[in-house]
């Protein structure tokens, strides 16, 4: 193996989704992947589409960039991209634009299947990975909920504060809400029946 090839190897293998792999099974997953060069402002994915592969950034840096044009992050050199939606088969959920001149590992999923149907040991190594990996999302997404649960409420108590009590002679905006009751003379008429 040469200088090259070791540095892909420790790379790939930082890489949630393929921790635990030994340097044999990162060279096999090499030998399926191909290398792509992407010029800077060339949309690499676009939001809705196909999940069929995953690109590990080699060189430059990618932009993620959400429905509203928004910037959400920048993913620099050893980081995946749609590693997720390769086993899960779900929509791209962003776009994905090189931020600047870059290079990157490409892998299909219909590779990856080939390559992890003769080996079960393999793909019993990714399911469990890939399991910790949504587990980790969605406790990290709980916990920004509740951050962001936490943070209207103080907010609420502020406005209510701001606002202050609320007058008992305010209209409420509520139709015949006066001082006087509206059910006119309904008091005369009890009297009456008696």
């Amino acid at each position: 193996m040469n200088e090259k090839q070791y540095v892909l190897v420790k790379l790939i293998q930082k890489i949630e989704i393929f921790a635990g792999f030994g340097p044999m099974e990162v060279q096999r997953l090499l030998r399926i992947c191909r290398f792509k060069n992407f010029a800077k402002g060339e949309k690499v994915y676009s939001l809705g589409g196909a999940s069929d592969e995953m690109l590990i950034g080699l060189r430059g840096a990618m932009l993620v960039v959400g429905a509203d044009g928004r910037e959400l992050a920048r993913i620099g050199p050893g980081k995946p991209l749609g590693e997720m939606g390769l086993f899960t088969g779900q929509p791209r959920s962003a776009d994905i634009v090189a931020a600047q001149t870059s290079t990157a590992l490409i892998l299909t999923r219909s590779d990856l299947t080939l390559m992890l149907g003769g080996n079960p040991e393999m793909m019993a190594k990714i399911l469990e990975n890939v399991v910790g990996v949504l587990s980790a999302r969605v406790e990290d997404t709980n916990a920004m909920v509740a951050s962001q649960s936490r943070i209207i409420h103080e907010l609420e108590k502020k406005l209510a504060k701001y606002e202050g009590p609320k007058q008992d002679d305010e209209d409420d905006g509520l139709e015949g809400d006066d001082d006087e009751d509206d059910y006119g003379d309904v008091d005369d008429d009890w009297d009456d029946d008696e």
